[in-house]
């Protein structure tokens, strides 16, 4: 059984020993390993269930250590990590070579963030090196924003978790590439938005397929409810009738025989209340969940992604 706390003297010596801790971040708790140790990696592919190909983010105490990591820097990056470091973006650059591979799900591209959680920047000045942390769930399953979903993902392990209280932005981080040859491309949408990073780079981002490479949290099933999820724009008056039909709406919620949450219409509450919201409903054991759509505009961006990739549509 997974065991909490706040010692991080504890969770430091389990790092560096080799062995794997759940590491809250402002954006989702991460399944944390020492990034120089491969066998210490090779257990967070383990214990998630996480196929080898797909890369993994390094976490870094503050943006001057990013030059152990990248070949290259190039200056729109640095301006990117200057206004927005720490905090919920992550930069794919050229990796150096002597990073390994195992972390780069084979790839010549490193993705590095500085987070925001006062406990994880604690954790990483003390640990001094570079931690991966990809979302401390199974693969493909919901990803956790407290102690106690994380808990309940690895139920049956031994996995320390450092309890830094509930996330407070809840989805993963915005990821940006910017690689030689290539325009600044978003890879990933977050809570921080594509018009903020244009701002700071004064220049549009490319959008789309960025080719061969591989980012996190791309797959097209993803963050993923057990129970059978669909979203809908008009709620189906037998659904609404159903008492084994859950619901979460976005502001404008009816009427229901199941249980119901509501998370309102502002972006940033909605994102930081998803995941919980899911796992709550998801925990009941119905038949059925259905999520209103929520509205559209950049906003709402992240949160479109994720339940795209939880969900499918109501037919």
């Amino acid at each position: 059984m997974p065991t909490f706390t706040t010692d991080l003297d504890l969770a430091c010596d389990r790092l560096r020993t080799g062995e794997l801790l759940a590491l809250p971040t402002e954006t989702v708790y991460g399944l944390a390993a020492d990034a120089r140790n491969d066998a210490a990696v090779a257990k967070v592919f383990a214990l998630k269930g996480r196929p080898s190909s797909n890369p993994l983010i390094v976490h870094l105490a503050e943006a001057a250590q990013a030059t152990d990591w990248a070949a290259e820097i190039p200056q729109a990056a640095r301006r990117l990590m200057e206004a927005f470091w720490p905090g919920p973006l992550t930069l794919v650059l050229p990796a150096r070579d002597d990073i390994s591979r195992a972390v780069t799900a084979g790839q010549d591209s490193v993705a590095l963030r500085v987070p925001a959680h006062p406990l994880a920047r604690e954790l990483l000045q003390r640990f001094g090196g570079g931690l991966v942390a990809p979302s401390a769930n199974r693969y493909m399953s919901i990803s956790p924003t407290s102690p106690a979903h994380v808990r309940q993902q690895f139920e049956d392990s031994d996995l320390l978790i450092l309890d830094g209280g509930p996330c407070a932005v809840g989805l993963e981080s915005t990821i940006a590439g910017l690689l030689p040859g290539e325009p600044p491309r978003l890879l990933r949408e977050g809570m921080l938005t594509a018009s903020q990073i244009e701002t700071v780079l004064g220049e549009p981002l490319a959008r789309g397929e960025a080719g061969e490479l591989r980012v996190p949290g791309q797959h097209h099933r993803h963050y993923a409810p057990g129970t059978p999820t669909q979203r809908f724009q008009q709620a189906p008056s037998s659904a609404l009738q159903d008492p084994r039909c859950a619901w979460l709406w976005c502001g404008d919620a009816q009427p229901s025989a199941g249980p119901a949450l509501n998370l309102g219409n502002d972006p940033e509450r909605y994102a930081q209340g998803l995941y919980a919201a899911l796992y709550e409903l998801d925990n009941l054991g119905l038949d059925r969940l259905l999520i209103q759509n929520p509205p559209e505009g950049e906003a709402w961006a992240a949160v479109h992604d994720r339940l795209a990739r939880a969900s499918r549509p109501l037919d």
